[in-house]
């Protein structure tokens, strides 16, 4: 049943709201974060594969106690470098394009939303605002070369622990173990990156589209049990000019409340 008029000048209305809208966009970057963890797992099959045949290579040369420079001489350790960029060039190539569409959805949703909330529509000018919103960047950092930098990072892991790790005498299974923890510790920054960037949009979204309505003010939402660096700003009001920037740190999931003026 739609909110009368009364029942929208309540505080608990907004704040409930609030709360709603922040968990639809906490839904979607679980949603991407789920389909990013399955490109993973895929890759690393992929791997496996060629490690097999890599060994199968040293074992058939009758190579022991190999040296990196022996390694290079194998067509097969060529062959899985070669793999290991090109997996690593997908997965970051699909990350910023899933991501990029993300932010701009969690953008023109808020924008949209918030305008037939207020009244003040969406227009070609709330548009350029929602394109310009997605396209920002948080620690002065833009998504996109954090992706690129998180993926050069992620291809020197996983080429140094394998010449490092073949070049030990360990087994396959001890190299696909450590392949293993370098996948988690990438897809750990890829799911951060994620959470955090769908926050930071949703949260100056939110903020704009209060700006529009006319709104001066916004509480500070805060999770219950927040961290240290949120819990100086939890349920604080802040002239809306004035309210600190969120996301506060990585995953953060404090929002913005609006003040309506005619709040009882």
């Amino acid at each position: 049943m739609a909110k009368t008029e009364q029942e929208k000048k309540n505080a608990k209305y907004w704040k409930d709201r609030a709360i709603r809208m922040e968990e639809g966009k906490e839904a979607q970057a679980e949603a991407l974060s789920k389909r990013t963890q399955r490109m993973y797992k895929r890759s690393y099959k992929r791997l496996e594969q060629d490690i097999n045949a890599l060994y199968a290579e040293i074992l058939d040369k009758g190579i022991e106690n190999i040296s990196a420079t022996q390694l290079y001489d194998l067509n097969r350790y060529v062959e899985l470098r070669a793999q290991v960029g090109e997996l690593i060039k997908g997965l970051s190539i699909e990350l910023e394009i899933q991501l990029g569409d993300l932010l701009l959805n969690i953008s023109i949703d808020t924008i949209k939303e918030n305008g037939l909330e207020f009244s003040t529509g969406f227009n070609m000018f709330n548009e350029y605002q929602a394109n310009e919103i997605a396209k920002q960047n948080w620690s002065g950092v833009k998504f996109s070369d954090r992706i690129w930098g998180n993926a050069n990072d992620f291809n020197t892991r996983v080429m140094t622990d394998i010449e490092k790790l073949i070049v030990e005498g360990k087994t396959p299974e001890q190299l696909k173990k450590q392949l293993i923890k370098d996948f988690s510790v990438s897809f750990n920054e890829a799911d951060r990156l994620i959470r955090t960037e769908s926050s930071r949009v949703y949260n100056q979204a939110a903020l704009q589209s209060y700006i529009d309505a006319g709104c001066t003010e916004v509480d500070y939402l805060a999770e219950s049990d927040c961290c240290d660096l949120c819990e100086p700003y939890k349920d604080r009001r802040f002239p809306i000019y004035e309210a600190p920037f969120i996301p506060v740190h990585p995953n953060c999931r404090c929002t913005y409340l609006p003040v309506i003026e005619t709040m009882s």
